[in-house]
């Protein structure tokens, strides 16, 4: 009986240390969410803007005055820009990404990982083409690793590389649903309209089209970067809430347990007691 109170007070004390860590992990990762959110509600204004400036210029040109509208039919393969996490802890987040990817990607396409668990996962892939040139990229909060994506995702479509360019990143919708999703970069949708005729463009159309454009695509780029670290720590701060709740009922079944077992050892002690003044 004693060895077994010893062995149930030892598990309380292991569950209570990993509560008192997953407890800090989901402040943590709450306090992240908070913080990332703000920025990509910040930054939403910024590009809802940029991208109504982008849609207008297109507009009012013809499909082939710009490359970033064609096609690039004489190619196959497509480029994903795939975004995994670099931490672990965050649930399901990373392996219902995997699954989407793998369902829609094919062995012609060409995959470029950002996060260390996207990179462990597909290290040795036959799947499809595993792209490394930014392995250390760890974070949205980095411009210039950010600014060096966005142009190797545009000057990659120009020098007509592949057909498309994808990005696969997780859509936040709310702090508990996060939805893996395949958005289109390039090659970018106009529509012609009658609203961009009245507009005076300096110095010319072909310029602006050339310096905003690719600017336009970077902001895309980043804001997909932070919508998915946004969506990795909400899936993180679930998990560790998740995991709080369960160290929480295992220890009311260990104490539980324990108030039982000290009874029947208070118990058997009386028992004992008993006996022996009866013998007497």
């Amino acid at each position: 009986m004693p060895e077994q109170l010893i062995a149930i007070k030892s598990r309380i004390k292991s569950v209570s240390s990993v509560l008192k860590i997953t407890k800090a992990m989901g402040l943590v990762a709450t306090v992240k969410v908070n913080r990332w959110k703000n920025q990509m509600l910040s930054n939403r204004t910024y590009i809802d803007e940029l991208e109504d400036m982008a849609v207008t210029l297109l507009s009012s040109c013809n499909i082939k005055d710009t490359p970033f509208v064609e096609t690039n039919s004489e190619v196959s393969g497509i480029l994903y820009l795939f975004i995994t996490s670099s931490l672990g802890l965050c649930g399901s987040y990373n392996a219902n990404l995997f699954k989407f990817m793998e369902s829609i990607v094919t062995s012609e396409d060409t995959v470029l990982v950002l996060g260390k668990k996207g990179l462990a996962h597909y290290e040795n892939t036959d799947l499809f083409k595993v792209n490394t040139d930014f392995s250390e990229y760890s974070t949205s909060q980095n411009a210039e690793d950010v600014s060096n994506i966005g142009d190797y995702l545009v000057k990659a479509y120009l020098n007509h590389e592949y057909k498309e360019i994808h990005i696969i990143y997780t859509m936040y919708k709310n702090s508990i649903t996060f939805v893996p999703t395949d958005f289109t970069l390039l090659p970018l949708t106009s529509e012609q309209s009658d609203d961009s005729k009245y507009i005076i463009y300096e110095p010319d159309k072909k310029t602006i089209i050339e310096r905003l454009i690719p600017m336009y695509l970077t902001s895309v780029v980043h804001t997909k970067l932070l919508e998915a670290e946004l969506s990795e720590n909400a899936a993180r701060s679930t998990a560790m809430d998740n995991a709080s709740d369960n160290a929480n009922d295992i220890l009311d079944d260990l104490s539980l347990e324990y108030n039982k077992a000290r009874q029947g050892k208070i118990t058997e002690e009386i028992t004992e007691i008993v006996a022996a003044s009866r013998d007497r």
